[in-house]
């Protein structure tokens, strides 16, 4: 009976932990939305100035009238929210005639998608592995090494590493081609230089959380009973040091759909980030709102999972946060 009481018991706690980190990330969204909203339509310039060029002024009134420009913002607001709250409509691009935010949201983020994972896996893979290395030989060579060019990937943007891969790889070498989209040949240069920064991040982190777990008395405890390196590195460090890379790998999910704005217009690939510039410098502000609040949902979708996992993995957290 007490057994099941505590499952019951652990069971109500879950419950009552996703249900506030949902309702946080309602409210989030909402104020994200309310936001964006705003200060997209309150920016200077004419978002339908492209589109009507030297059009009769009769036929400009009606263009700014099939999109609501002629009402004020805040009816506009509204009747934004009214349709994106019921048909999910995430509103009519201004520049793409007869195509919606969602169209675009549907027909790239698959693009965005397989660069993302790609370096996020190689990312996650290489980070991990070099984190690792460098905290167990800490103070030695290899460990220096690592951490010098740990700093030189974080300093440096992602679009230089692009720059130097484009030129080596594909001007001098000849090796890839310099930018396109559809074979495997392209995916080699946007995943290398979206990766590299993400190697970093993850390594240095990884080595920081492994030196925290080593010194902790569980470890000199397992050593002292006699296990071998390797075990204790396998059963016990890696998976405790793992943690803060879980909290690390929520955005990075995120990111995954949202891709390299800059590194995608590089290299011309039709991702999502490729289509935000473009809707950006186009002034095609119902584009910009409906893809910032998309990137909007994935990322706070992706911490509610981060706060799951912790929530699993380490029951204390969850309980921690209920008393607040």
């Amino acid at each position: 009976m007490k057994i099941k009481r505590k499952k019951e018991k652990g069971t109500e706690s879950m419950v009552k932990f996703i249900g506030k980190r949902l309702a946080y990330a309602v409210l989030t969204l909402f104020l994200i939305t309310t936001a964006t909203f705003f200060l997209v339509a309150g920016a200077p310039g004419d978002p339908i100035a492209a589109k009507v060029g030297q059009m009769p002024e009769q036929a400009q009134e009606i263009i700014r009238e099939k999109y609501g420009l002629d009402q004020p913002v805040v009816k506009r607001y509204t009747t934004y929210m009214k349709n994106l709250l019921t048909t999910g409509d995430f509103g009519e691009s201004i520049i793409y005639t007869g195509q919606s935010a969602n169209d675009i949201i549907k027909n790239n983020t698959l693009v965005s998608a397989k660069i993302g994972l790609l370096g996020l896996l190689f990312q996650t893979t290489i980070g991990i592995c070099l984190g690792m290395v460098a905290a167990l030989n800490r103070g030695k060579p290899v460990d220096h090494v690592i951490r010098v060019l740990v700093v030189l990937a974080i300093c440096v943007p992602s679009f230089v590493f692009a720059s130097v891969l484009q030129y080596f790889l594909a001007f001098k070498w000849k090796l890839v081609p310099v930018f396109g989209w559809g074979q495997m040949k392209h995916y080699i240069l946007p995943v290398a230089a979206y990766a590299i920064g993400g190697i970093a991040s993850y390594t240095k982190y990884m080595r920081n959380s492994t030196l925290s777990v080593i010194g902790e008395d569980y470890i000199i405890t397992a050593k002292a009973k006699g296990c071998t390196k390797k075990r204790v590195v396998r059963k016990h460090v890696l998976r405790n040091a793992m943690l803060p890379i879980i909290t690390m790998i929520g955005p990075s999910l995120a990111g995954i759909f949202a891709g390299s704005f800059i590194l995608e217009r590089m290299f011309a690939i039709p991702g999502l980030g490729f289509y935000y510039v473009k809707a950006v410098s186009d002034n095609d502000y119902t584009m910009v709102i409906g893809l910032t609040i998309f990137f909007a949902i994935l990322f706070v979708g992706s911490l509610i999972v981060v706060d799951i996992l912790y929530g699993i993995v380490d029951p204390r957290i969850r309980v921690a946060k209920g008393k607040k």
